[in-house]
């Protein structure tokens, strides 16, 4: 990153107290950062410790424009620091992180009858199979697998080992990190002798655009439709969505949350980490499932849940409280029964 202060106010879209030419290089936490680093106060309740700060830059809240005018450094005070900073990250990232070049290495396999833009770079020992889609701007890195009549959209990043399986379809700049399988069977059975015989899984996966998916997280394809993540959703690592689930959009689903068959999660949902639900329930609109919380039946919008058979938030934790009392009440009840003559 080389930035002036100028340009941060910019990006920012704040006010500038310093030198508009002072030069910025990288970013630090608040505590760490030295005077070619960005750095941002998240809130006024952190000033005072700001104030020792030796940051070349500071992304600051408005409103603490007087706290800060006697700092030594360079301020930008701005509506959201946070996400101030989040934007110039970003330009950190791009010199930190380039995208490799565009094209096929040497020792990559790409079937004649896949399409594959110009623009895309297919990394090392990288598997494009017939049929297959690679849009424009798309990143296929190392050891990438990408299924006959896949699609992958444009500017995607499949990051080093990840599976795309057949006809399975990412859109537009989605991010999937190292490890994760998109598209292998459903885990479908049937036993009418006795012996578990497995139902062929002839769906597939769609996954909309802007969708970032975790390492070694999988998502398996539908039995005979598609298993759909909507857009805009993040997903973590080591995450399962079992077969023939639909994921809206924008929803925040955490690690190691396992999702069963044919389950509906409404928009916005948030789904905590080693969550687990049930296949065929709804999860509505808004609605939060805790971490730990298990889901056997349907869950209306704007709900938030805890504990092993989800319910409600609330009461919940009054139950996790009583449960810490239960000794003292068995002993006080068996004293009352004592005194009762009961048995």
């Amino acid at each position: 990153m080389n930035l002036t202060i100028a340009d941060i106010a910019k990006l920012a879209e704040g006010d500038l107290k310093g030198d508009a030419s002072a030069k910025i290089l990288a970013a630090a936490p608040i505590e760490k950062a030295g005077g070619n680093d960005l750095t941002f106060l998240a809130d006024a309740a952190g000033a005072p410790a700001a104030l020792a700060s030796r940051a070349g830059c500071l992304l600051a809240p408005r409103g603490t424009e007087d706290v800060f005018k006697d700092f030594k450094g360079n301020v930008v005070f701005t509506k959201n620091p946070r996400y101030a900073f989040m934007l110039a990250l970003r330009l950190l990232e791009k010199d930190l992180r380039p995208l490799p070049a565009a094209g096929a290495h040497p020792s990559a396999v790409v079937s004649p009858s896949a399409k594959v833009e110009p623009s895309a770079h297919i990394g090392p020992c990288a598997v494009i199979e017939d049929g297959a889609e690679v849009g424009y701007g798309a990143v296929i890195g190392a050891q990438c697998y990408v299924g006959r009549g896949a699609k992958i959209g444009r500017a995607t990043r499949l990051y080093p080992g990840v599976k795309v399986m057949d006809a399975c379809e990412l859109g537009a700049e989605c991010i999937v990190h190292a490890g994760a399988v998109i598209g292998s069977d459903g885990y479908g059975y049937t036993s009418p002798r006795g012996v578990h015989e497995k139902i062929p899984q002839l769906g597939r996966v769609v996954i909309e655009d802007k969708v970032e998916i975790g390492a070694n997280t999988a998502i398996d394809r539908a039995a005979l439709e598609a298993t759909l993540i909507g857009a805009g959703t993040k997903i973590d690592n080591l995450v399962h969505i079992a077969h023939n689930v639909r994921i809206g959009r924008n929803c925040l689903i955490i690690a190691q949350a396992g999702i069963a068959g044919s389950t509906s999660v409404g928009n916005g949902a948030i789904i905590a980490g080693q969550a687990g639900i049930s296949d065929h329930v709804t999860i509505g609109d808004n609605s939060v499932v805790m971490a730990k919380t298990g889901i056997m039946s349907d869950l209306a919008p704007n709900q938030v849940v805890f504990g092993h058979v989800g319910r409600p938030r609330l009461q919940a934790m009054k139950i996790e409280a009583l449960l810490s009392k239960l000794p003292e009440m068995h002993r006080t009840l068996s004293k009352i029964k004592k005194r009762l003559g009961i048995e």
